[in-house]
């Protein structure tokens, strides 16, 4: 166990802080500057240093805003104080859980069957007719998580075992495109909500990710800018500093070398500044997300993830 004093030793680069904490180190960086929630050291060659009582406190912190707190709202209480919160709330979704009804099991498991029919006899116009009815049944959020998201994963794994064709694969992409154009165009969001940037790097035609990303962050009642596929980094930047976004998300399903997404994310992170947060999630940057974080962006594995931390960085979003 640290003695008090080890407890105070600024020791913990930001990478080990995040991953201690599940804060990124966007959102980090975001609740030093703008509530000053803890105060790292830097080292001789300017990097953030935590201590023990630094991670502590920003777990506290990362608890209450999950609970639904708004960082503005905790940022200035005493430890003990947001201890005490945690323990009530704690408490009180407990004694709600205890009271709520259970739930019903939903329809999402028999649209994806009826659905990979549809897609097995290429059935397009059926297809496009059951995730509407999805959509309008489960809503946007039930719709992404538990219906369109894993249905795009069994079309691949069949494409991939050879059980349908290419034929099958691009029409069924068509359809969803379809669909999730026309989710995008029912938001309507203040424009006063924060706005995210979606699109692929330069040299990805692939932009069903893309999309889903767009929908998803409209669910969270964020202005999304979808940016369209294959753009190249200069592009990007531009339309970031024109547009005022707060966070810039880029999918990334193909890119060969590897070398080369990795050189893409690094040009946009050193050019998007402090202030804009990158997100980058997708097939291409699985096997570099060492690589891709060491740049400073952030890399997320599936789209809970991206909720997650979508929601905090509204919460660190002054009203």
């Amino acid at each position: 166990m640290p003695t008090n004093k080890e407890s105070s030793d600024p020791r913990h680069p930001i990478r080990v802080v995040s991953l201690r904490t599940g804060l990124s180190p966007d959102v980090l960086r975001v609740w030093e500057r703008r509530y000053g929630v803890v105060t790292p050291t830097r080292s001789e060659g300017g990097q953030r240093l935590y201590s023990d009582t630094d991670i502590e406190r920003l777990t506290l912190l990362r608890r209450a805003t999950d609970a639904g707190r708004a960082i503005r709202q905790v940022a200035k209480l005493a430890n003990r104080q947001l201890a005490r919160l945690l323990e009530e709330d704690s408490a009180a979704q407990a004694e709600q859980a205890r009271h709520a009804p259970r739930p019903e099991s939903g329809p999402a498991e028999e649209y994806i069957g009826t659905a990979m029919e549809a897609v097995e006899l290429l059935e397009s116009r059926r297809l496009q007719l059951l995730l509407g009815q999805a959509v309008m049944e489960l809503g946007a959020q039930g719709f992404v998580d538990r219906v369109v998201t894993p249905l795009l994963r069994r079309i691949g794994e069949q494409w991939h075992a050879g059980e349908i064709t290419s034929a099958h694969e691009h029409a069924a992409s068509t359809v969803v495109r379809r669909v999730l154009g026309w989710m995008a165009n029912g938001f309507d969001p203040p424009h006063s909500a924060p706005l995210l940037l979606v699109t692929t790097p330069a040299g990805d035609q692939h932009e069903l990710g893309a999309m889903l990303v767009g929908v998803l962050a409209a669910t969270e009642g964020w202005r999304v800018d979808h940016l369209g596929a294959n753009l190249p980094a200069t592009d990007v930047l531009a339309a970031a500093s024109q547009a005022g976004a707060s966070v810039v998300a880029l999918s990334a399903v193909y890119s060969d070398p590897a070398d080369d997404l990795v050189h893409y994310v690094g040009e946009l992170r050193s050019g998007l500044g402090d202030e804009v947060a990158l997100v980058v999630g997708g097939a291409a940057a699985a096997g570099v997300s060492a690589r891709i974080e060491a740049t400073g962006a952030q890399y997320l594995d599936e789209l809970a993830s991206l909720r997650d931390f979508l929601r905090m960085e509204r919460s660190s979003t002054p009203a």
